[in-house]
């Protein structure tokens, strides 16, 4: 028995084909007459002929019909076959038409969800790229991002999902940065993360804002995931990483108080964003990483961080020095001493990156101190290096 949605085509297409006299039928080409008298398939057949013919106008005429009746006959499969058969057909002849067909194509995606229907839109978006079909995409890949976190839905990515990110790597555009970045920040389709930072780091240079504002918002285990993100990437230049790791910086020493109320993704996110900020030589953060000095130091007498990582800061302290930071680490130098005058003997590791930095820094701050440590009984190693730095400095 014909399906209910075959018979109401079926009698549009006799409607037509009733209109269509001899004499008018003449100056037709066989696949518009075929397509005029034909039933749903020979309808699809023909306009894979125009196609051949490089002949746009039946397969707009097809699409024009197809999106008239698809409230009627949602999900009919003859359809989406006459659809998926239009749009493939359509060519770039005319570029004049570009515009008007982009403008069809994306109607097409939002009337018809079934999958055969959607890849074949998504392969001709190629053909006919457009700002308003890219907004659609990163449009439904947002409302499939949606269905997990906040309807909870525990989803793969299909092929119209893949078809749309991969889509997107081509014509995506700032949008496109956050939201596939925000995906991968929360773990959505973590099987395909490697495919997520493929599309979206090409996308990065452009959208240094929109990279800072995502910092700004998320809390500091994301803070921690970005710095690694735009620090393991070729794709971002060291201004934005450097602009990555100030932010981040600032906001995991804002405001401390006890150390107790220090957690470890902030003590984390304090030695990834200072290591990055010394790399790429960021000066404009200077003042704010020798600010810093005193809270490393109070971390470090609090074992929340350990003798290597507070050695290896005040190494990257210096990297970035301002004014202040010899005077600074020449201090902490005086305390070390002190120390081994009352037989507390500092970490080798962290009095030796001390006097290295200074001796680096060259600032005759630090004579007085660098000098009587070669008076001290510290190891061989730790007097070699401050008589090293002592030679190092300028007058």
């Amino acid at each position: 028995m014909m399906k209910k949605s075959s018979r109401k085509i079926c009698v549009i297409l006799a409607v037509l084909a009733v209109a269509i006299s001899p004499l008018s039928a003449a100056g037709l080409k066989q696949y518009e007459i075929d397509y005029i008298k034909g039933d749903i398939r020979a309808k699809a057949a023909a306009v894979e002929q125009a196609g051949l013919a490089q002949d746009n106008e039946l397969p707009m005429q097809a699409l024009n019909m197809a999106l008239s009746v698809s409230d009627t006959l949602s999900r009919d499969p003859e359809l989406d076959a006459l659809v998926v058969s239009a749009v493939g057909a359509i060519s770039r002849t005319n570029p004049s038409e570009n515009s008007v067909i982009a403008a069809k194509l994306g109607e097409t995606f939002k009337k018809f969800n079934d999958d055969p229907v959607r890849l074949a839109v998504l392969r001709k978006f190629y053909d006919f790229p457009s700002a308003a079909n890219t907004s659609l995409v990163n449009a439904y890949v947002t409302e499939r991002m949606q269905l997990v976190t906040v309807a909870g839905q525990k989803e793969q990515m299909d092929d119209v999902l893949l078809s749309s990110i991969t889509y997107l790597g081509r014509h995506g555009n700032n949008s496109t940065f956050s939201i596939l970045f925000i995906a991968d920040l929360l773990g959505i389709w973590q099987e395909q993360k490697e495919l997520l930072r493929a599309t979206y780091t090409p996308l990065a240079n452009n959208c240094e804002n929109e990279i800072l504002s995502i910092l700004s918002n998320v809390d500091m285990s994301k803070k921690l995931e970005i710095l690694e993100i735009t620090s393991q990437s070729d794709s971002f230049s060291q201004k934005i990483c450097a602009e990555v790791a100030e932010n981040a910086f600032s906001a995991s020493i804002y405001n401390i108080g006890e150390m107790t109320d220090i957690s470890q993704a902030q003590v984390e996110v304090q030695m990834a964003a200072l290591q990055t900020i010394s790399d790429t030589q960021w000066t404009r953060a200077s003042k704010m990483v020798t600010d810093y000095f005193p809270i490393a130091r109070l971390e470090y007498e609090s074992s929340l961080i350990t003798p290597v990582q507070f050695a290896q800061a005040i190494g990257d302290i210096a990297a970035v020095a301002c004014a202040e930071t010899g005077q600074v680490l020449s201090s902490y130098l005086d305390f070390l001493n002190k120390c081994m005058e009352s037989d507390d003997a500092p970490v080798e590791a962290v009095v030796l990156s001390v006097i290295n930095a200074l001796g680096g820094l060259g600032d005759k701050t630090a004579f007085d101190y660098l000098l009587y440590v070669t008076y001290l009984d510290y190891p061989q190693e730790v007097t070699d290096a401050a008589r090293n730095a002592l030679a190092q400095l300028k007058w």
